[in-house]
């Protein structure tokens, strides 16, 4: 059996972030990933401003379009405008994560994660190499997580989401998308979103039904008038289905050894699918506290309460404050969402949301 102190599950945003960060605080460390880098990840891959100030500056190369916010389209026809403090990017995930992951010293070890079990103060990691013992296990291994079930917690609700490429020419996604992310609550219990990128339109939809979210119901939406405008109704291409936790971090972000970060603890902002900016805070914070439990000796009592305290004060356990499955239960409930945010906003400051074509 191999040993190491602290053993990360899963290469993407939260992993390779967590793997950086123990790198940081001189921690010897294993990250594991079932596949190799560059990998493909479905993804709307719109990153906020915030991102680029947990990261570092995100390179050109791997920047597809500047993204100057959110247009939230509502039921009614209705269009709120959500404005970014700085530009944001989109990117594609398969440079992204592996820009993440190239900054590495220590470059991620492929192999598939099987199960692991507390042992004589270890957690031993089952593989499909050799097994690996470890002083603290990080699971970033995604929304349906191998590390949450060896830790005994169960997901959160799970959404099915399924997107399409929409090829277009950069000079007209810029004049028809306006260089926003456009998000329509329209769809019972979930949303869709068209996402500008640097050749093409990144169109889904998501929902914790599955007839509202399958290739069926991704070409009504891309079928609808109002996506249609951003679309220029061109079909859709390269379906691909993934899972978005849609209920943010359960009761447990952790067991014993073992802690969950990113889309494995549910740290994604259930309301438009952003998960990229917390799961590289999510896997600092479970680095972190990981790090404090190798040097420190901590039993799984201090590190869950470390790694607890952590998410607060990076006011990542907040994901957990608003019931989403009732706000996007019907789309008229998500418009009455929509209108006390922007409400919210338009008293918190002088500039209330107006409506405006996309492209201003």
């Amino acid at each position: 059996m191999e040993i190491a102190p602290v053993l990360v599950v899963g290469g993407g945003p939260a992993g390779a972030s967590a793997a950086s960060e123990l790198e940081r605080l001189g921690v010897g460390h294993i990250l594991l990933d079932r596949a190799g880098f560059p990998r493909d990840k479905p993804c709307a891959g719109i990153l906020p401003p915030t991102v680029s100030d947990l990261t570092g500056p995100v390179p050109a190369a791997v920047r597809e379009r500047s993204i100057r916010g959110y247009f939230l389209h509502t039921v009614s026809g209705r269009t709120f405008r959500s404005r970014f403090s700085r530009p944001g990017c989109s990117v594609d995930r398969s440079r992204f994560d592996a820009w993440l992951v190239s900054r590495l010293r220590t470059p991620p070890r492929r192999g598939v994660f099987v199960g692991a079990a507390e042992e004589a103060g270890l957690v031993v990691a089952q593989t499909d190499g050799p097994d690996v013992g470890c002083r603290v296990l990080i699971g970033a291994d995604g929304a349906v997580s191998r590390a949450g079930a060896a830790a005994r917690i169960r997901p959160g609700k799970l959404a099915f989401a399924c997107q399409a490429s929409v090829p277009m020419g950069r000079a007209e996604i810029s004049r028809r998308t306006g260089d926003w992310f456009h998000v329509f609550y329209v769809i019972p219990a979930g949303y869709g979103w068209v996402a500008p990128h640097a050749g093409e339109l990144r169109v889904g939809v998501g929902s914790l039904r599955r007839d509202r979210a399958g290739r069926e119901a991704l070409g009504r939406f891309l079928a609808s008038a109002r996506v249609g405008e951003l679309t220029g109704g061109r079909p859709g291409a390269d379906f691909r289905s993934h899972r978005i936790p849609m209920s943010g971090p359960p009761e447990r972000t952790g067991r014993g050894r073992i802690l969950l970060a990113g889309d494995a603890g549910g740290f994604v902002f259930p309301g438009t699918g952003e998960g990229i900016r917390f799961a590289i805070a999510s896997g600092r914070c479970a680095a972190e506290a990981a790090a404090a439990a190798v040097k420190d000796g901590w039993e799984g009592p201090d590190l869950q309460a470390e790694y607890t305290r952590l998410l607060t004060a990076g006011g990542l356990l907040s994901l957990r404050e608003v019931d989403f499955q009732s706000v996007l239960d019907t789309p008229e409930s998500a418009e009455r969402y929509v209108r006390r945010l922007t409400s919210l906003s338009r008293r918190a400051s002088s500039s209330s949301p107006r409506r405006r074509p996309p492209g201003s």
